[in-house]
């Protein structure tokens, strides 16, 4: 008793567990699954295109402000093709497929096998839409040689069976189209595969580099070096290109200078760098220029030209002066003392020198370039130091893209082109032959079918048996049966 007690509790749990199986297969092999993880990737794309990605925090903060922001951060909307959720629905996408493939392919392959064994039968061959049924003066033998040389002229594979009253021919080409979906399927598996990797090992990120200046590289041994920044211009003066021309520094070495522009990346051991923005620095300039107001004199000396952070005589006088900074949009925050930018804009430009008489430094002033002599530069001198011009120093916007899954997306795609053809354009054409041996003749029974475009099954199959009838001699005609 106690034995059957065991039994029935040890199949009550067996029971259990195969439910709770197939209603998990069940649930990843749903067409309601595959429609919700697609409408879903279509949607937070979207979301992805409208939300600029990877973008420092004020550009979020500038356009959505910080309510939006502090959501925006939370769902990760800023790097989704990074976050959790968004690889949790490739990754059920990827259980769903392989469920979908598991689940039709081996019926599939085991119908294409058992069909491939299977004897042309009259009653078989009676339902087909393509038939036909004649005689020929010849015997079975000399009938399956000459249908085996026209089969083998049209690339047909064939399969003969040997039967007490004749011979049955199984004939067929272009069985891989029956796997175009399944090929396809497979290309979806490695094209999230590839898009995993990326998502898991690869990362986006945007970096601001002056004329002249260097920066890291996330994740890699190596610097860029930004030595040249430059635009072209239509004739009309609109903008046709903006370049950049960058250097690989390795180990303190130059080991790489490659001009890039829109759509023409530098590629460096894996790592891509696009050219997609540009700009004027809002905290330095490339030179500025300024002019010695002299107390005795109305007109201002003729300006002197000081490149960033050189420290330049002013001709006729016990003057230097040194560009220390620069703001694009002078504001000053009282509570913390500190002088800052309040855009990238040049609305209120103004530069930080240090004056020195002689040898000495006499002051650290800033000068306006809107509001010349609005505080006093040189202490004890009715002199005076004024801003009178600026060049801007130009900043290539780089953003840089690792994407170790790139090739094997590319992979996929190819898979699925394949998939396509296979598909669309290769048909899969059978015909089932029977041949009985009649008496000083051979009675044929030919039928034929295909799994799509049957308007040109029919004309091949005409085609045919025209041959068939044309290479052995009849002594009963047939019809074709549509």
């Amino acid at each position: 008793m106690a034995d059957r007690v065991g039994e029935v509790s040890v199949d009550v749990e067996g029971r259990w567990y195969r439910a709770i199986g197939s209603r998990i297969w069940a649930l990843f092999n749903s067409l309601k699954l595959t429609i919700f993880v697609l409408i879903s990737l279509a949607l937070v794309s979207i979301i992805g295109t409208v939300i600029q990605q990877n973008q420092p925090v004020e550009t979020y903060l500038s356009e959505y402000g910080e309510r939006w922001t502090r959501i925006i951060f939370l769902l990760r909307l800023n790097d989704m093709y990074h976050s959790w959720w968004f690889l949790l629905l490739l990754t059920l996408l990827v259980l769903n497929v392989v469920v979908c493939t598991i689940e039709r392919f081996p019926p599939k392959w085991k119908a294409l096998l058992k069909e491939n064994k299977g004897t042309a039968k009259p009653e078989i061959i009676e339902r087909l839409s393509n038939k036909d049924v004649f005689t020929v003066d010849a015997q079975p033998a000399e009938v399956k040689a000459r249908l085996l040389g026209i089969f083998k002229k049209r690339r047909y594979r064939v399969r003969t069976f040997e039967e007490k009253d004749g011979v049955s021919i199984y004939a067929w080409k272009g069985i891989s189209g029956r796997f175009g979906a399944d090929v396809t399927h497979v290309s979806l598996l490695v094209i999230l595969l590839g898009a995993i990797i990326g998502n898991i090992y690869g990362y986006n990120d945007f970096r601001i580099v002056y004329e002249g200046g260097s920066m890291s590289v996330p994740q890699a041994d190596f610097q860029l070096r930004l030595d040249r920044f430059w635009i072209d211009y239509y004739d009309t003066g609109q903008i046709k290109q903006y370049n950049s021309l960058l250097t690989v520094i390795e180990d303190g070495k130059e080991v790489f200078k490659k001009h890039i522009w829109v759509n023409e990346p530098l590629l460096y051991k894996g790592i891509r760098f696009y050219q997609s923005s540009y700009g004027m620095a809002w905290d330095r300039v490339k030179e500025a220029q300024v002019a010695l107001k002299r107390k005795d004199r109305e007109e201002l000396d003729p300006p002197v030209t000081i490149k960033w952070g050189e420290l330049k005589k002013i001709p006729d006088s016990e003057y230097s002066v040194r560009i220390v900074g620069y703001v694009a949009d002078f504001a000053f925050d009282e509570r913390t003392k500190t002088v800052f930018s309040k855009s990238a804009d040049a609305n209120n430009p103004a530069l930080k020198v240090e004056v020195y008489r002689g040898d000495e430094l006499v002051s650290t002033p800033w000068l306006f370039f809107k509001y010349p002599g609005l505080f006093s530069t040189i202490p004890d001198s009715g002199d005076d130091i004024v801003f009178t011009a600026f060049r801007p120093t130009l900043f290539s916007g780089i953003s840089i893209n690792k994407d170790p899954g790139t090739n094997i997306v590319w992979l996929g795609t190819g898979i699925m082109g394949l998939g396509f053809i296979l598909a669309f354009f290769v048909h899969h054409r059978r015909v089932w032959v029977s041949v009985r041996d009649a008496r000083n003749s051979s009675e044929i029974r030919i039928g034929g079918t295909v799994n799509k475009d049957r308007f040109t099954f029919e004309r091949e199959f005409e085609e045919l048996l025209k041959e068939i009838k044309a290479t052995l001699p009849a002594t009963g005609k047939g019809e074709v049966g549509r």
